[in-house]
């Protein structure tokens, strides 16, 4: 079944321009945001002239951006075809929403053990925009700020290594955006957790914590398995 997003908008050239990073790096972290936000659908191609031109930049450092992303598990570059958005199975999506429950839980918990005032204020704010996005159904933002949300909390936790296992599996961010357009009342149901989770966080109940966010993943998991059909989002 296909799962219609957002289109994509034009892209921010002046993000690739500012950043203090080269210029492939830019470009690959623009389009990183642009695929978890769910502005380029599962399997659609990447058109590198016509990315250049809108970015302006030469196709060199596209190209180089693109490998990037291939390596982050978020495109395939297949030979003399071009660069493709990442489709992600039916299996794929429960092993790694499995693997999350584990790794939100525990991210959870040391984050309520480890958290400062400054991440706790962080997290307060993104959960408000979260919250005014959702009123204003502004999905694209919603998605992205959620996506920022379990961000902090690994960045909160205060085990870097944790925090890279993680963003190694960034792929899967991708599938909330696909969660809530298929679940009526998800998107509602992730910002009552957020809300719980933040608050845990901040009362420092790693307990409670840990619980809240395995059972927020756990729902989107069982959810997305007993409501996507099997051929979904096949290559």
């Amino acid at each position: 079944m296909a799962v219609t997003l957002k289109p994509v908008s034009d892209l921010d050239k002046d993000r690739v321009q500012d950043l203090n990073l080269p210029v492939s790096a830019r470009i690959a972290n623009l389009l990183e945001r642009a695929i978890l936000e769910g502005r380029y659908r599962p399997g659609e191609r990447l058109r590198e002239v016509e990315l250049a031109n809108r970015l302006g930049v030469s196709r060199t450092p596209l190209r180089e951006a693109f490998y990037a992303l291939e390596t982050r598990g978020l495109i395939r570059i297949q030979p003399r075809r071009g660069a493709f958005v990442k489709s992600v199975t039916i299996e794929e999506m429960e092993e790694l929403l499995t693997i999350r429950v584990a790794l939100d839980g525990l991210a959870a918990f040391l984050a309520a053990e480890n958290a400062e005032a400054a991440d706790i204020e962080e997290l307060e704010r993104v959960h408000n925009s979260q919250r005014s996005a959702l009123g204003k159904k502004d999905d694209s933002a919603f998605h992205a700020l959620g996506q920022d949300f379990h961000n902090l909390i690994y960045a909160a936790s205060g085990n870097p290594k944790l925090n890279s296992i993680y963003r190694s599996l960034r792929v899967d961010a991708a599938l909330y955006a696909v969660a809530d357009i298929l679940l009526p009342g998800e998107a509602e149901k992730s910002l009552e957790d957020h809300s719980a989770m933040l608050a845990a966080i901040a009362s420092r109940k790693s307990t409670n914590a840990r619980d809240i966010a395995e059972r927020h993943i756990r729902r989107i998991r069982d959810h997305l398995k007993a409501n996507l059909p099997a051929d979904s989002n096949s290559d």
